[in-house]
């Protein structure tokens, strides 16, 4: 099984924990998800610069300046985290901002997508499916469900055959 490297920047614990739901549902059978999560601007863009991530998802309103944790870093510092990232990487990078001006200084700086705050599940699914190169790594979700009743048959008849 495929494992997706996550790198998830953002101070709200909440939308971590939306985030990072909604790449396990999308990964579902098909890919373990291994996730990183950082708080501060300057862990994002070391993380980010260091290391081969498959996804990043940071939150542009949301992502403390320093470890100082005493002032949150404003769009265009996130902005310019993002170009930085972007001259070592190419990792696909999705961008959450509550501020509607703030989507196009984003996408400029190299975010493939800006989703708005409040977060849709929905809709960061559906971009997540499009970022996130699968494979096909499983069958179709129908398939999937009858070999998972499969399964729990055969565990039946196995505990049947030990009696």
């Amino acid at each position: 099984m495929e494992t997706i490297k996550l790198l998830l920047a953002h101070a709200d614990r909440r939308i971590n924990n939306l985030v990072e739901v909604a790449v396990l549902d999308v990964c579902y059978e098909r890919a373990a998800v291994q996730s990183t999560r950082t708080t501060r601007l300057d862990e994002f863009v070391h993380q980010g610069s260091l290391w081969d991530f498959d996804l990043i998802v940071v939150g542009a309103d949301q992502l403390f300046q320093d470890r100082h944790q005493r002032e949150l870093a404003s769009v265009e510092d996130v902005a310019k985290s993002i170009e930085a990232i972007r001259s070592q990487h190419s990792t696909p990078l999705i961008s959450l901002t509550a501020s509607e001006d703030a989507g196009q200084a984003l996408l400029d700086a190299g975010a493939d997508a800006v989703l708005p705050l409040p977060l849709n599940s929905e809709q960061l699914k559906s971009e997540l499916r499009s970022r996130l190169d699968l494979n096909g790594l499983v069958e179709d979700g129908e398939a999937g469900r009858w070999s998972g009743l499969g399964s729990l048959l055969r565990g039946f008849q196995r505990a049947k055959a030990a009696s």
